[in-house]
C-alpha cells in the first residue's frame, strides 16, 4: 500500500495519473474476476486456495527488488505484479470470508470478525510507519522483500488450520457458471439488506480510494512530506483501526448492528472532510485527525456488515454473495483511483482530495429508508428474507 507507491514516485518518477493507473491495477481483477471466483469457490474448499494465493503473491512481489536490483524495473513491470497480485487476493478474500463461517457459530460471527480486524488493523498501523522508515534507510525496492515475506508467512499460518470445511452437494448434474454467476449477483442486488450496504461501501471504497492514491503524492510534493513522516502519518491514523475493531463488538451490542453501521459511515464522511482542510499552512492535525476518525470508523463499519452479510446468506450462497459484494464494492476502487488521477492532474491534488470527501460525506444517504438502521441483532437468513 506504501512502498510500492513510494518506489514508483521515488525511482520511476511516475504522475498523477500513472499513480492512478497503478492503484486501479491492483483493484481491477475485482470487477474483471470477482463473479467467477465466487461461483467457483462455492465449488471447492476454500482453504486450499488461500495458501495458493498466498504463495503466489510472495513470489509475484519477490521479482520487483530483483528487477531492481538488475536495473530493469519498468512501470511495465509493477503493473503486471500488481494487477495479478490483485487477482490473487480477490479469490484469497472471497475464500477467507466464505471460510469464517464454517469455524464459528453464527452467534460468534461478529466477535471473530472483529478478532480477525484487529490483527489486520494492527498490521495496518506499523504496515506504514515501518516502511516510510525502511524505505528512508534501505529503499523503497529492499522494502517490498518485506511484503513478500509476510505473505508467505501468511501462507505457513493458513496451511496450519486443521478443520474440516463442508462442500456443497449437488446431484450430479453438470451446472452452468453463468447462472450461478446471475443467482449469486441477483441474490445480494434484489436483498433488502445487501443491496443498501453494497452502495454505501461503493461510494465510500470510491472516495477512500481516490484519498489512498492522492495523499502520498500530496503530502511529499504538495507538503514537502519525507517518506519517513508519510509512514509515521499513516502509522499514528491507523491507530484509529485498531481502536474500532477492538470496541466493534461491543459498539453492536450497545447500539445495535444497524446503529453501528450508519454511525460509522458518517463518522468516516467526517474524517474524509478533515483530510484536506487544513490546507499546505497546518496540514499535519488535520491529516492526523481526519485519518485516525475515519480509521476508527472502517472497521465498525466493516466488522458490523460483514458480520451481517455472512449471517443473512445461506451456506451454498456464500461464495458468490462475498464475490458479488466485492465486485459491487471493490470495482468501485478502481473506478476511483483513475479519477483520482485525473482530477489530480486537471484541478489539483487537494481539490481532487475535497471532492473525494464530499462523495465519502454523503454515502450514508444509500442506508436511510431501508431496514439497516433498525436492525438490532444479527437475523438468520430466513428471517431478513422475510
Amino acid at each position: 500500500m506504501l512502498a510500492i507507491p513510494l518506489l514508483a514516485i521515488g525511482v520511476l518518477q511516475v504522475s498523477a495519473a500513472e499513480l492512478g493507473l497503478l492503484g486501479a491495477a491492483r483493484t481491477v481483477p475485482f470487477l474483471l474476476f470477482a463473479l467467477p471466483a465466487g461461483a467457483l469457490l462455492d465449488r471447492m474448499r476454500r482453504r486450499p486456495v488461500m495458501v495458493f494465493a498466498d504463495f503466489s503473491r510472495a513470489l509475484l512481489l519477490a521479482t520487483i527488488p530483483v528487477a531492481y536490483a538488475f536495473g530493469a524495473l519498468t512501470l511495465w513491470h509493477l503493473f503486471v505484479v500488481v494487477t495479478v497480485v490483485g487477482l490473487l487476493t480477490v479469490f484469497f478474500d472471497v475464500a477467507y470470508q466464505s471460510f469464517l463461517p464454517s469455524l464459528v457459530e453464527r452467534a460468534q460471527l461478529t466477535e471473530a470478525n472483529a478478532k480477525l480486524t484487529t490483527t489486520r488493523s494492527a498490521a495496518e498501523v506499523i504496515g506504514p510507519g515501518a516502511a516510510g522508515a525502511l524505505v528512508g534507510a534501505i529503499g523503497a525496492a529492499s522494502t517490498v522483500v518485506i511484503d513478500a515475506v509476510s505473505y508467505f508467512l501468511s501462507g505457513l499460518f493458513c496451511r496450519g488450520i486443521r478443520r474440516e470445511e463442508p462442500v456443497t452437494a449437488t446431484d450430479g448434474a453438470p451446472r452452468s457458471l453463468r447462472r450461478e454467476i446471475v443467482e449469486g449477483l441477483l441474490f445480494v442486488v434484489r436483498h433488502p439488506v445487501l443491496g443498501r450496504i453494497g452502495m454505501c461501501a461503493g461510494l465510500t471504497n470510491f472516495a477512500s480510494s481516490m484519498v489512498t492514491v492522492l495523499l502520498p503524492l500530496y503530502m511529499i510534493r504538495s507538503l514537502d512530506y519525507s517518506p519517513g513522516l508519510v509512514g509515521l502519518v499513516l502509522a499514528i491514523a491507523g491507530l484509529g483501526l485498531v481502536v474500532g475493531a477492538v470496541y466493534a463488538g461491543r459498539m453492536s451490542r450497545r447500539f445495535g448492528i444497524g446503529r453501528t453501521i450508519v454511525g460509522s459511515v458518517v463518522a468516516s464522511g467526517i474524517g474524509l472532510v478533515l483530510i484536506p482542510f487544513g490546507g499546505p499552512t497546518l496540514s499535519l492535525p488535520f491529516l492526523i485527525g481526519g485519518k485516525v476518525l475515519f480509521g476508527l470508523s472502517v472497521p465498525l463499519f466493516n466488522i458490523a456488515q460483514v458480520s451481517l452479510r455472512q449471517s443473512v446468506t445461506p451456506h451454498r450462497l456464500l461464495g458468490r454473495m462475498n464475490a458479488s459484494m466485492r465486485f459491487m464494492v471493490w470495482s468501485t476502487i478502481s473506478l476511483g483511483s483513475l479519477a483520482a488521477g485525473f482530477l489530480g492532474e486537471v484541478i489539483g491534488l487537494r481539490e481532487a482530495l475535497m471532492v473525494a470527501a464530499a462523495i465519502g460525506a454523503l454515502s450514508w444517504l444509500t442506508l436511510m429508508w431501508s431496514p439497516v438502521p433498525a436492525l438490532r441483532e444479527l437475523p438468520s437468513a430466513t428471517q431478513a428474507a422475510s
